[in-house]
């Protein structure tokens, strides 16, 4: 008899009669009639080859075959009900384990919002987070390190195994500690940024050739930059602390733009740069409740869904 043949449901019916030792009170125990629970028992018993029960007693006995029957039926059982329970449990994000990626500007714009959301209205999910390049996020997706990365989709090649969903798009602008000097002239123009210290984010190929011809920069982009780096946390705590103007979305830099630290340098030129995040995850792979959860908090911190991650509002110099 093959294994799956035996069945939960019949499974179920042996442990109910060894219980209640009448073929009667353990039908009405299962909502069988009694013959239909009789043919239940006995075809399990001709598909083992065995007697699971005495019936000539006055009470229904296990044979021994039958107590082996209904020690493990009952294991199994409890496994299929705690299965079920949790089944349940983690469409409605009580637990579950996750691990998402982020490259720089969606760690320093959605980090923080998606793991306070998770851990106050979800403590029972558990996520791991990687913070990188999306190549790399890229690779680690692949050998299934990864439930789905957020991160640059502007160099990210369209692929069949790829779903990729963009995030709303968020202006770039350059930022300086209040009464820094280029502040002093407004608008200024780019070439004059040119006798500042910038920082920026590692910039895609493509808007980094964008963003030296807007400069009217003429020497080697590799040249261009004094600070380059990945943390913005660390890009905005620098500025702050220095003359270095830094390149990145306004809502990377909200709070200290929030609290004056920073201000958005006026332009006679705008700078015409936007950010291209997307939300990237394998087509052939089911996403787990859990990261459909984070995935949504993500699209919900940009648009401003949840009251406490407002979209960030525009700040006057002076």
């Amino acid at each position: 008899m093959a294994i799956h043949s035996m069945g939960i449901r019949r499974l179920a019916h042996v442990v109910a009669l060894a219980e209640h030792g009448s073929f009667a009170q353990a039908a009405e125990a299962v909502h069988l009639s009694q013959p239909a629970f009789s043919r239940s028992i006995q075809s399990l018993e001709e598909d083992l080859g065995v007697e699971l029960f005495n019936r000539g007693q006055r009470k229904i006995t296990p044979t021994a075959y039958g107590k082996l029957v209904v020690d493990r039926g009952q294991r199994v059982l409890a496994e299929a009900t705690s299965l079920q329970r949790d089944v349940k449990r983690m469409r409605a994000h009580e637990f579950g384990e996750i691990a998402f990626g982020l490259g720089p500007i969606p760690a320093a714009v959605l980090l923080e919002p998606i793991l306070t959301r998770s851990t106050r209205d979800h403590p029972g999910i558990r996520t791991r987070v990687e913070i990188t390049h999306w190549r790399n996020l890229l690779k680690l997706l692949e050998i299934d390190e990864l439930d789905f990365f957020i991160g640059d989709i502007r160099e990210l090649v369209s692929s069949d195994r790829l779903v990729i969903d963009p995030l709303p798009e968020f202006h770039i602008g350059m930022y300086a500690r209040r009464n820094h000097p280029a502040l002093s002239v407004q608008p200024i123009s780019p070439r004059e940024l040119l006798r500042f210290l910038i920082g920026s984010f590692k910039l895609p190929d493509i808007s980094l050739a964008e963003f030296t011809q807007w400069l009217e920069f003429e020497g080697d982009p590799k040249t261009l930059f004094a600070v380059q780096c990945d943390n913005m946390g660390t890009l905005e705590r620098v500025a702050i602390r220095s003359d270095l103007i830094v390149v990145g979305p306004q809502l990377s830099f909200r709070e200290a733009i929030a609290n004056q630290l920073l201000v958005e340098i006026e332009l006679n030129v705008p700078l015409s740069m936007t950010t291209h995040m997307g939300v990237v995850r394998m087509r052939e792979r089911m996403l787990a409740p859990g990261a459909e959860l984070l995935i949504g908090m993500a699209f919900e911190a940009l648009t401003g869904g949840p009251e406490e991650f407002p979209p960030p509002q525009p700040v006057a110099a002076g």
